[in-house]
């Protein structure tokens, strides 16, 4: 770090910088300039603060372009950086949005946001309305407030204008693949890397379903016993049916306008949804191949009125992340608390280990503020649950009741978990959730003042429980991947670690939830018993950190 000296301490957006701070920011930066190489992956323990480093290395490169890329003719500028979760992109804008250091702006889906004309629906439904009826509609009072007033459009300027630009994976995906209005740019930061994977999986991955072709689209529907018969169904019937329909839409679209419409607006939720179904089918269609993709069969529930759904799935993403991710940078940092092994981790997202450069910096907060207990209650697999959830019951309403005056989470991995402690434990301090109202709960818990604790099965990373609003955790589950998915399995398959690799990196995840600062405390508590037996094959996996934390 000779060149580098200590110059980027004035771009460090706090008073003080924390010792693993320093070592992550002159790490990444001698990655880039020193070794110049694209590719810096740093495994920063919880709480060490890794936004401010990632800040940090945007604003160093961007003041220093020549240092940056000396054998640039044309140089990109200005960063991007990735979350996977709002709550997580809500705290960069926080930290160092507009209205706290100016540093960056942030950038939600045009979904996110209301359309001032049409007030019952939102932008990105008005934006495609008029996109595709841009000349019957010019002059009228819709138009003009699209054009000059979309709370949407001005957040997208900001967004591009600014020199650190902050989203989430889907929305950048979408604007990459489908708008092509996002540039290159110097620096990519990919924040919790981890889910790198599963983000790009979830791009991919396309559903159909067959009471939607049957009743709407009045497409013949064959036998479909194989995969290789539903794909051609799809390209062959179901493709060209999908285009006509959404022609259909756009010409009633044109016909019913009228300023107070609402059956306009409906049209505008219906063509909203189906163009960005016909963009899916369309990328699935050019990158299907037979032995990458999976298709899970989700029959309707028994004695229902339901229809079977077509799920397909990409085995393997590595193939596209350069085109959909890596290549928006020209250098890249990713960070996360659980790279847990680098091979696995590289090579599952395509990249070659050997190019990038990796460290793995400890946490820096005591090992007696975190410590981890281990209370086997029984096995909590398929197969030993039903017996073992009394148990659980019972030994939840203990460490309530040794925890009574504090706040707390329960990571329950499951809704069927969840819903079976809430109902039976019966405590008026648990606060449960749905896939609706996850956000709010949260709020909920972390406002009030009463010692609640929360119930959740999906809060396992993406959550900042720091200080009083967690002094307790619980972990009812070993986090196994779900067997029942075609695409696990070929996963296990392919790499014989990723299986283990997946349910580490979740463990260590939920456990990170409580403590975040080096003066923050919370007591952990693992339940299931299938706990020691995956540990001690795994023990490799996990940090020599974290160890040290077990009891």
């Amino acid at each position: 770090m000779t060149s580098i000296s200590r110059s980027y301490e004035q771009y460090f957006p706090f008073n003080i910088i924390r010792d693993e701070q320093r070592k992550a920011i002159e790490f990444a930066l001698d990655t880039f300039l020193s070794s110049n190489k694209k590719y810096c992956l740093l495994q920063l323990a919880v709480g060490c603060g890794k936004s401010a480093v990632g800040v940090t290395v945007a604003r160093y490169l961007a003041a220093n372009p020549t240092q940056r890329l000396p054998d640039s003719a044309e140089q990109n500028s200005g960063a991007y950086v990735l979350t996977t979760q709002k709550v997580l992109q809500e705290q960069y804008l926080s930290d160092f949005g507009p209205n706290k250091r100016n540093l960056l702006c942030s950038i939600k889906s045009s979904s996110n946001y209301s359309c001032l004309h049409f007030k019952d629906q939102n932008c990105g439904e008005s934006r495609r309305v008029l996109n595709k009826l841009a000349k019957q509609l010019a002059g009228t009072e819709f138009f003009k407030c699209c054009k000059t007033q979309c709370p949407y459009s001005i957040d997208k300027q900001a967004f591009i204008n600014s020199p650190i630009s902050v989203t989430n994976f889907s929305y950048f995906l979408a604007e990459t693949m489908y708008a092509k209005k996002l540039e290159p740019r110097s620096l990519l930061i990919v924040d919790e890397c981890h889910n790198i994977e599963s983000e790009l999986g979830k791009f991919i991955e396309v559903t159909f379903s067959e009471r939607f072709a049957r009743d709407i689209l009045k497409c013949k529907i064959p036998a479909l016993n194989t995969q290789d018969n539903v794909f051609e169904w799809i390209k062959n019937s179901y493709k060209p049916l999908l285009a006509k329909h959404l022609k259909k839409i756009e010409k009633m679209m044109e016909s019913n306008f009228n300023s107070g419409s609402t059956v306009f607006g409906e049209y505008g939720k219906q063509y909203e949804m189906l163009d960005k179904h016909i963009c899916k089918v369309n990328r699935f269609i050019t990158s299907y191949d037979p032995e990458n993709w999976i298709m899970n069969l989700i029959k309707p529930i028994a004695g229902s009125r339901g229809a079977r759904k077509f799920e397909f799935k990409s085995i393997d993403v590595s193939g596209f992340s350069h085109d959909m991710l890596f290549r928006f940078g020209d250098k890249v940092l990713m960070m996360s608390a659980t790279v847990v092994d680098k091979d696995t981790f590289c090579k599952s997202i395509g990249l070659d280990p050997n190019q990038v450069d990796y460290i793995d910096i400890s946490s820096p907060f005591p090992v007696e503020n975190r410590r981890v207990h281990y209370l086997p209650i029984g096995s909590m697999s398929m197969k030993n649950i039903d017996k073992t959830l009394p148990i659980l019951v019972e030994t939840i309403k203990l460490l309530l009741n040794q925890h009574s005056d504090v706040k707390g989470i329960i990571h329950c991995v499951s809704f069927k978990i969840a819903q079976y402690i809430f109902q039976n434990v019966k405590s008026d301090r648990l606060l449960i959730h749905n896939s609706e109202n996850r956000d709010k709960v949260l709020k909920e818990h972390i406002s009030n003042n009463k010692p609640t604790v929360l119930l959740s099965p999906s809060m396992m990373e993406g959550v900042d429980l720091a200080d009083d609003s967690s002094r307790f955790q619980v972990l009812c589950k070993v986090p196994f991947p779900y067997l029942g998915d075609l695409v696990v399995k070929k996963r296990m398959a392919k790499n014989n670690i990723w299986y283990n690799f997946q349910t580490a990196k979740s463990i260590m995840q939920a456990l990170g939830r409580s403590v975040r600062n080096e003066n923050d405390y919370a007591t952990s508590y693992i339940l299931d018993a299938d706990w020691e037996r995956f540990y001690n094959r795994s023990r490799t996996l996990f940090s020599s950190d974290f160890s040290k934390t077990l009891m």
